[in-house]
């Protein structure tokens, strides 16, 4: 089901309608607990209103990370889709089937995450009514495939906020900030926007994040020495006062985003020059990359839980952005979505 704001701006702040006067008590207390029990999800207990002073629960540690199941479609894949000109947040099954809108907000929406309970999808959505990459704000899409999903505002006020990512309990969120002129850095949260803080911060600008599914690592693609040129570096979590290890090296034209292996082993990128970037599987232990693709520019690549496939986008259809698929050895290539308006920046869900 669409979050539809119909054609005025849509309601994301709206906290709750003024009370009537003079209701009675049994009216009151009956009201009270319809509105307790509307706040309980399949996925567990959200709340719009910005805790303060909440602890964020500790992060664990999985030595071998497995492969997560997916159901008999392949899984879902959320994606930023371009309809009308305004950018929502898509769903597809990995088959083909299911194709869904989910958002239907006026202004754009970005940077889809899935969780790994497959039970949200967190995402960026502009303040304001325009395409203002310094207004954006996370939002939580609660049980996406419900009938009726609830939309949650995660941010308020910390910052241009984007490129959500999951922890792999599904507990907490990181994502890239920026606050006023500085540099974005890693800031962290609970999963319903309690206790948003910085977690990491580089003197230039960092453009991606990922959390490694056994929880040790984030990922980011930072900012190094000339403009516009990055390169991909790991957090370690269990020692936040040692610096970030570089682990790409010598490949030129890197974007911003990255996506890591179930095995939390290796991690899929894109590079080369603007118009003809490829996707490559980079090894976080020795630096080592491998091609996956050959012509078409692509990017925003993605593993399925299982770790067999990868989801990309591509402009090898006549420059129209749609999505692929491939075995993770790059063979087997088949095209997923075909639509004339962009499908881009796909992540895979259970």
């Amino acid at each position: 089901m669409k979050y539809d704001s119909g054609r005025h701006r849509p309601r994301l702040f709206r906290r709750g309608a003024p009370r009537a006067p003079f209701l009675p008590v049994s009216l009151l207390i009956l009201g009270v607990l319809i509105f307790l029990f509307s706040l309980i999800t399949p996925s567990g207990f959200f709340t719009s209103i910005n805790p303060a002073n909440v602890s964020v629960p500790a992060f664990t540690r999985t030595p071998t990370p497995l492969p997560r199941p997916t159901d008999v479609h392949g899984g879902h894949i959320v994606f930023t889709c371009t309809r009308s000109n305004i950018n929502q947040i898509c769903m597809i099954n990995a088959d083909g089937s299911g194709y869904e809108q989910l958002t239907d907000v006026t202004s754009n929406a970005y940077y889809p995450a899935i969780s790994p309970d497959g039970e949200a999808v967190a995402f960026a959505v502009n303040a304001g009514d325009y395409f203002d990459l310094d207004m954006l704000l996370l939002h939580v899409l609660v049980a996406p495939q419900a009938s009726a999903p609830k939309l949650v505002q995660l941010t308020f006020s910390v910052g241009n906020a984007f490129s959500p990512t999951f922890s792999p309990d599904g507990q907490q969120i990181a994502f890239v900030n920026r606050v006023a002129d500085r540099p974005a850095a890693v800031w962290i949260m609970g999963r319903n926007g309690e206790n948003a803080h910085r977690l990491y911060a580089t003197p230039r600008d960092i453009v991606g994040a990922a959390w490694s599914p056994d929880g040790a690592n984030i990922a980011f693609t930072a900012q190094v020495d000339a403009q516009s040129t990055y390169q991909v570096f790991l957090l370690d979590l269990h020692n936040l006062n040692a610096a970030p290890r570089q682990v790409s090296r010598g490949l030129s034209g890197i974007g911003g985003g990255v996506a890591w292996s179930p095995d939390a082993t290796a991690l899929l990128l894109f590079a080369g020059p603007v118009a003809a970037r490829e996707v490559y599987r980079l090894d976080v232990g020795s630096g080592a990359t491998t091609q996956l693709t050959f012509g078409g520019n692509n990017a925003a690549a993605a593993y399925s839980p299982d770790g067999q496939y990868i989801v990309f986008n591509s402009l090898r259809n006549n420059g129209q952005a749609d999505l692929y698929i491939m075995r993770a050895d790059g063979h087997s290539m088949r095209q997923l979505t075909n639509n004339p308006e962009p499908d881009w920046q796909p992540q895979w869900g259970p």
